[in-house]
């Protein structure tokens, strides 16, 4: 039985000192072998193995298309009492849920634990857990066939009117009209795209793994 994590090729090409100080933290603190992209190794796991991932595309092909059982990082975080969460005091930050893994109670938990573990004050959205519809700009671009391919149930089945393509323009102004129910101006995701949509709508959008490792 090997424990493997996926750290997502968008978030190392987001945030690459990031991405490098958690996989060093994983790899020492749990023996997590670390792999590369998930469409290549997802199929070489066994149903002995656990997937452990940052990304949640990475979680739906890992789900749908291997063996292996499956978990967000942030249930491996959420307990970790070696890790140094730091302390925001009570900040209020809103909280961006992400459609990807709307129906993930678990991992949305989890995010929220983590959270206030480090005494952030968070702020719900109306639309918020199995609610939520947001993925940035990524819902508003043709569907990548790769993924639909590995994750049929997850980008086809359940994207009925979504990936939906539109110009950048328009994409831009929905990102603002989304970020104008945001009464906060930081709002934490935990989700490349959601991320940089939020960025985009014109909030100072903070992956949750930035925030813990104060790369912000």
């Amino acid at each position: 039985m090997a424990v493997y994590y996926y750290p997502s090729c968008k978030f190392t090409a987001f945030s690459p000192k990031t991405s490098d100080q958690v996989s060093n933290y994983l790899a020492r603190r749990f023996g997590m072998t670390i792999q590369d992209c998930c469409r290549p190794a997802h199929l070489l796991m066994t149903e002995q193995d656990t997937a452990v991932c940052v990304c949640n595309t990475c979680a739906a092909i890992c789900s749908e298309d291997s063996r292996a059982q499956v978990k967000s990082l942030w249930e491996i975080l959420q307990s970790d009492d070696e890790f140094p969460f730091p302390d925001f005091h009570h900040e209020p930050m809103t909280l961006q849920d992400c459609w990807r893994c709307y129906d993930r109670r678990a991992e949305q938990d989890a995010v929220r634990s983590i959270l206030k573990r480090m005494n952030v004050d968070i702020v719900e959205l109306d639309e918020n857990y199995e609610k939520t519809r947001f993925c940035g700009t990524s819902l508003h671009q043709p569907l990548v066939q790769a993924n639909a391919d590995f994750a049929p149930k997850r980008f086809v089945e359940e994207a009925h009117g979504m990936f939906l393509p539109k110009t950048e323009e328009e994409q831009k102004a929905l990102m603002k009209e989304h970020c104008r129910n945001i009464k906060t101006d930081k709002v934490v995701c935990y989700c490349v795209p959601c991320t940089k949509g939020i960025c985009t709508g014109g909030k100072q959008g903070l992956h949750l793994l930035d925030l813990m490792f104060g790369n912000l």
